[in-house]
């Protein structure tokens, strides 16, 4: 069902995009199915993405409804204003990262230079990217700059749980995670970050932490993950971030040579 309404607001939208698909197996009986937003030209270079699937039972507002509006609408304004980017709706997140591994899987390594991913990003005031030491990279320069940053409560951490960045930070390719939360959840983030990367495990104190946070409500089938919990201001505030991002990297890119992107091998 959300596969099919995904296809008819793409549609409705008059967005053009391309079906990538997996067969059924044991995993994944129902197969995955992406959906990607033809590029707008030969040369784009950066990537949006959020997933659309659902914790079974789920709403899926906030994980991760908002975060497809917001994109769907990012996708609308950039065509209007020419600025080449493309644009990715994975299945599966919530079981294993399916759609975005399957989309890696076609890429060439060089041909892309940066994805930006987006999770959790209808509630909240505080705009907050992490991107592992990605931030600071040129392609991301016009998103973490700290004019940028200031202008629309944006903040950089050193923690967000695990999505689909995971897919391309395999591949060396520089990404970048995006949410909203509310501000007081920034100093929980912050505390996460400390336990690592978690390949040695992690203590019971951790699960307690991300218990605390607010923004858990809102994810992974929480009482808050619910359309009557979304914030419209929130969406607004990251959209308004993106599109003025996307506009100052156009500007950029447009003084230097841009690699291609290629979805498929």
């Amino acid at each position: 069902m959300r596969r099919q309404a995904l296809a008819q607001v793409l549609d409705h939208e008059g967005l053009d995009y391309t079906v990538q698909e997996e067969e059924p197996s044991p995993k994944r009986p129902h197969g995955t199915v992406n959906y990607l937003i033809n590029p707008l030209s030969e040369t784009p270079s950066l990537l949006f993405c959020a997933h659309y699937d659902a914790v079974p039972g789920s709403m899926g507002a906030n994980d991760n409804g908002a975060a497809l509006c917001i994109l769907i609408q990012l996708a609308k304004t950039l065509r209007q204003e020419n600025i080449p980017v493309g644009f990715a709706f994975f299945d599966g997140e919530e079981q294993g990262n399916s759609g975005s591994r399957l989309f890696a899987s076609t890429l060439e390594r060089q041909s892309l230079a940066g994805v930006i991913n987006l999770d959790v990003c209808g509630y909240g005031d505080s705009l907050v990217i992490c991107g592992k030491g990605h931030e600071k990279k040129t392609v991301f320069r016009s998103f973490c700059n700290k004019s940028m940053l200031e202008a629309h409560g944006g903040h950089i951490v050193k923690y967000l749980p695990e999505s689909d960045e995971t897919s391309f930070a395999r591949m060396r390719i520089p990404v970048l995670s995006m949410a909203m939360v509310p501000r007081w959840d920034i100093q929980f983030l912050n505390t996460l970050a400390s336990y690592g990367e978690g390949f040695l495990g992690r203590p019971p104190e951790f699960d307690l932490i991300m218990g605390q946070m607010e923004v858990s409500t809102t994810m992974h089938g929480g009482y808050r993950d619910t359309l009557e919990w979304i914030q419209p201001e929130a969406m607004e505030q990251m959209y308004t971030f993106l599109l003025e991002g996307s506009r100052s990297w156009r500007k950029d890119s447009s003084k230097k040579k841009i690699t291609p992107l290629s979805f498929f091998r």
